[in-house]
């Protein structure tokens, strides 16, 4: 790997992980999404740190995949990955917003009601 595409590699990576530590420090970041982003981050700052080890060592004794294609193939996957967990979670978060907001109406009405109620009973013969 080119040295000047391993330093930017190895930046990104840094800037990343300071991103999200940053979110979660500022709480706009939940810690059970932060991890995908930091173990992301982390993987990415090793590979860049030590492509020749990683990619030609490891990497082709765990899966036999001799391509670099293959390598940027499985990343995709990887990311692939990360956005279904993402769109799972935010089906659930659409229905409970959807489910809170008729709650909320079904509260509303009642408390409508309640209150012409009240003001009734107050404004009626004594």
């Amino acid at each position: 790997m080119l040295i000047k595409v391993q330093i930017i590699i190895g930046a990104l990576s840094i800037i990343l992980l300071l991103i999200t530590f940053e979110l979660i420090r500022r709480k706009r970041l939940r810690e059970e999404y932060a991890i995908l982003w930091l173990f992301t981050g982390i993987v990415v700052l090793v590979f860049s740190l030590w492509p020749e080890f990683f990619l030609s060592q490891f990497f082709v004794k765990m899966t036999g995949i001799f391509y670099l294609s293959a390598v940027v193939l499985i990343a995709f996957f990887f990311l692939l990955l990360i956005v279904f967990h993402f769109s799972v979670v935010i089906s659930k978060l659409t229905d409970r917003n959807k489910e809170l907001a008729q709650r909320h109406a079904l509260l509303e009405l009642e408390f409508k009601e309640f209150k012409k109620r009240y003001l009734l009973s107050e404004t009626g013969p004594s």
